[in-house]
């Protein structure tokens, strides 16, 4: 009869080997399964804002907004990461019905509304999405709303999608805007009134008419930002303006285009950082700016920035 200590050592060896065939076998009973991870609210905001994107790239036309787009969407497509693409299931999944294309001008008008609604969404937890979400609503604005304002009157222009035509185009009391970047756009303005009140002097008929309601706009906005409370009045009474810019109407139109535009960006470089209260004016001010800009002879929708004010980097 084996002894008590040989038994028990054998129950030791048994369990033993079985310890390393279990090892081999890569099993553990104590290790829980692991949780399937789910994407955060944000990401999921940059995911659907990557596909109306993508809409925009495969249904763009030959239309002058349609071949804009089809060569900034991509940059936009790139700075939110481009489409994720889940891992497929080894259960395959019943085949969808096909679902016919939007039109450009649907899956455009999708892509302003989802990105604004987006950013208000992201603006708490992810300050740098809704930044980059806004600029991709204004880009696509002015992308869509250019070719019809071509040789039109000048008039104030508020972003279509924000719902008010009157504006906003001023910040309201209380707002974080840096009265230094108030005071710099207000001298933009006046700057640009300037140039236009030049190149009336030299112009006759209807360019003139136009180029004066374009000083007076101007000016009327570099005042009233020049008296929000804590904003210094750093205009001048004269600035440069080469005569050589302003000696023929295609000179003229170039001297304007260059004003419009540098004070589109101007408001664009504003969106980074802004609060919620502070957006709407701000996207106004610049998309009234290359409104502007679009209706003088000669603007080009290819400079219109994929992501105005904002880097790639988002």
């Amino acid at each position: 009869m084996p002894s008590r200590p040989s038994r028990a050592l054998g129950v030791v060896i048994t369990a033993g080997i079985l310890a390393v065939a279990v090892a081999g076998c890569s099993w553990r009973v104590e290790t829980p399964p692991l949780e399937r991870r789910t994407p955060t609210p944000t990401v999921v905001l940059r995911d659907q804002a990557a596909i109306r994107e993508q809409t925009v790239i495969d249904v763009a036309d030959s239309s002058e907004s349609g071949v804009a787009e089809s060569l900034l969407a991509p940059e936009r497509l790139a700075a939110l990461g481009g489409v994720y693409v889940a891992t497929p299931s080894p259960t395959p999944s019943p085949t969808a019905s096909p679902t016919p294309d939007p039109t450009l001008e649907v899956a455009v008008a999708d892509a302003i509304d989802g990105a604004l609604e987006a950013a208000e969404a992201a603006e708490a937890d992810d300050p740098s999405l809704a930044a980059l979400l806004r600029a991709v609503a204004l880009s696509h604005a002015v992308v869509t709303d250019a070719p019809a304002v071509a040789g039109k009157a000048p008039r104030e222009r508020a972003m279509p999608s924000l719902g008010d035509e009157a504006g906003p185009w001023l910040p309201a009391d209380g707002t974080s805007a840096d009265a230094a970047a108030l005071a710099s756009l207000a001298v933009a303005h006046d700057r640009a009134s300037f140039a236009y009140e030049v190149a009336a002097a030299r112009a006759t008929g209807v360019e003139r008419e136009r180029a004066l309601t374009r000083s007076r706009l101007h000016e009327a906005r570099a005042a009233a930002l020049v008296a929000l409370p804590g904003v210094e009045d750093d205009r001048a009474s004269l600035y440069d303006v080469p005569p050589a810019g302003t000696g023929t109407r295609k000179a003229r139109a170039a001297t304007e285009r260059a004003v419009e535009t540098e004070i589109a960006e101007s408001y664009a470089a504003l969106i980074d950082g802004a609060d919620a209260e502070d957006v709407p004016w701000i996207l106004n001010g610049a998309y009234d700016a290359w409104m502007q800009a679009a209706s003088l002879r000669g603007f080009d929708l290819a400079d219109v920035p994929a992501l105005p004010g904002v880097t790639a980097a988002g």
